[in-house]
């Protein structure tokens, strides 16, 4: 039975879900009777005339569990709220002929559905078709969540599953692998969840999949569920939550943004010193309206009190004290910490518990975690996303105020302001302020967190020290464009530094900080530039 916090999830889910693809060679739709428009009133060129019905000619000897009705699949998926596209391929050519149409519309939907025997191929063009569409996913730098849903009239549910799994091995073969259970029906590797079900008529299926049998009217059900239980967050079910409220309001971005605008973004690029920045200052302005959507719709309350009890309940394995070592925790006083923070009664009840502010406050992720390897990967991934900007595939990386580099284990960020960092002919210094590495274990504060493939753990966390005469100088060229661009090779960013006597160093690109974080290096840096050395009479500093 689902938890109160899975069904939570759901409804986002069903709110975020549109768009279905599926494709089954199998696919009709009931004759209606005679009322059909028959061949003899349609026009010679075989086009039948306004207001008429198609003939549509169900299949023929086909074994029953391998039919699909089109009109109950469509039907049962708009009661939903939801849009399902079919294929029908009719023979072993057309499963060819489908194949760039089926990759083409998969990457606007949001769940797949493929029938297995396309055509008598006992699987080969859905391993092909879904080989083709992980591959495609593959080359964009953030892959996307994908959930593969097999709706068969075979009855070999687990021989399916196992070959679908070695075809995901050529795109996603460094994920791991898990199984739900050991039926092996079901398994989430990386981003992809695929799950294989059976079609309502099924007969010779083994007993204990017999639950695996489901009928037309429950796919949406289905693909709702599978789609779920791969998004299983607190944060996630707020971003699916954002991510509805955006899709739903898109139109409030196109009325506040329409064309009326037009003539004075036109007047302000005229304006401008530098024309181009207009492009920079209209991606704020729609950026501004998206995060204004998001506000409306209150998404923060998914993480919200109720909510996270719900999601306790559900992460039953935590236990009242998570892998932290306060033997006097209990479930009460961390759902007061929750609810208050450090108020004055929690901070009571702690002191009352012997448990320590200072120390809680530095391991309090211990308590909501199952193992210290959960810990880590959880305070390594939130202290990255909160002083890092996402950077999905454009515009390239370039060296600004805020970007962070390395160089032979020496990791650096920019200080240099932006309006020096563009508009650069020939070479230009930049400053680079040198970072220290905390090591791992070591408890000292840090500023920020930062990936790096050869740490044992994938991070590297990142001390800010903020004095003048540690700053590097260092010369780059600038590109076609005015600025600094990073050059990849073997897909690892790098800056060159200017060659001298035919020599140069280059620097690895490592990510950039989001602006508010950078501004605060700049306003540290700037204050010890500010500081003052000031000779004066000691007796004014001792007293009379």
């Amino acid at each position: 039975m689902a938890t109160r916090f899975e069904l939570h999830v759901r409804r986002q889910v069903l709110e975020f879900l549109q768009t279905i693809l599926m494709i089954d060679d199998e696919a009709f739709r009931r004759d209606s009777g005679p009322e059909q428009a028959a061949d003899e009133d349609w026009a010679d060129d075989d086009t039948p005339p306004v207001g008429s019905a198609l003939k549509l000619v169900a299949p023929g000897a086909s074994a029953e569990g391998d039919e699909l009705d089109v009109q109950a699949v469509s039907r049962s998926f708009a009661e939903a709220a939801l849009s399902c596209a079919i294929l029908s391929p009719q023979s072993a050519e057309e499963n060819e002929d489908f194949r760039p149409a089926f990759v083409r519309t998969a990457k606007r939907a949001d769940a797949l559905i493929l029938d297995w025997n396309l055509n008598g191929d006992n699987g080969a063009t859905a391993e092909k078709l879904i080989r083709a569409v992980l591959r495609e996913d593959t080359k964009s730098p953030r892959r996307r969540l994908r959930l593969v849903t097999v709706y068969t009239g075979e009855p070999d549910l687990r021989q399916i599953t196992d070959r679908i799994a070695n075809a995901t091995s050529e795109s996603l073969g460094e994920d791991e692998l898990k199984w739900d259970d050991d039926r092996h029906v079901a398994f989430s590797r990386g981003p992809v969840r695929v799950a294989v079900f059976a079609k309502e008529h099924v007969q010779s299926i083994p007993a204990e999949l017999a639950d695996r049998r489901r009928a037309i009217s429950a796919l949406p059900t289905v693909v709702v569920e599978e789609f779920g239980r791969h998004s299983l967050g607190l944060v996630t079910t707020a971003s699916l939550s954002a991510l509805a409220g955006i899709r739903n309001d898109a139109h409030r971005l196109l009325a506040a943004l329409g064309p009326e605008i037009d003539g004075a973004v036109l007047g302000q690029r005229v304006s401008l010193a530098h024309p181009e920045d207009v492009e920079r200052q209209v991606e704020g302005l729609i950026a501004s309206e998206l995060a204004a959507i998001v506000q409306d719709h209150e998404v923060g309350s998914h993480v919200g009190l109720p909510r996270v009890r719900e999601w306790l309940k559900h992460k039953s394995g935590i236990g009242s004290r998570g892998v932290s070592t306060f033997e006097s925790m209990t479930a009460e006083l961390r759902l007061r910490l929750l609810a208050e923070g450090f108020s004055h009664e929690a901070v009571q009840e702690l002191q009352d518990a012997g448990i320590g502010k200072k120390k809680l406050a530095a391991e309090a992720t211990h308590l909501f975690v199952e193992t210290l390897e959960e810990k880590q990967r959880s305070d390594q991934i939130f202290s990255m996303r909160m002083s890092l900007r996402s950077r999905y595939a454009k515009p390239s990386p370039v060296m600004q105020l805020g970007t962070i580099v390395e160089q032979e284990g020496t990791y650096a960020v920019c200080v240099q302001p932006l309006c020096d960092s563009v508009r650069i002919n020939g070479s230009r210094m930049f400053p680079l302020l040198p970072l220290e590495v905390v090591s791992e274990g070591d408890r000292a504060p840090s500023d920020l967190t930062v990936p790096d493939p050869q740490a044992s753990s994938g991070y590297v966390r990142l001390r800010v020290v903020p004095k003048p005469s540690r700053i590097l100088m260092r010369d780059f060229n600038g590109g076609p464009a005015g600025t600094v661009q990073v050059r990849w090779y073997r897909k690892v960013g790098r800056f060159s530094e200017v060659k001298v006597k035919g020599r140069g160093k280059s620097w690895r690109w490592v990510g950039d900080l989001k602006t508010d974080h950078a501004q605060r290096v700049v306003e540290r840096l700037s204050s010890e530039f500010s500081r003052v050395g000031l000779e004066e009479a000691e007796v004014l500093r001792q007293g009379w």
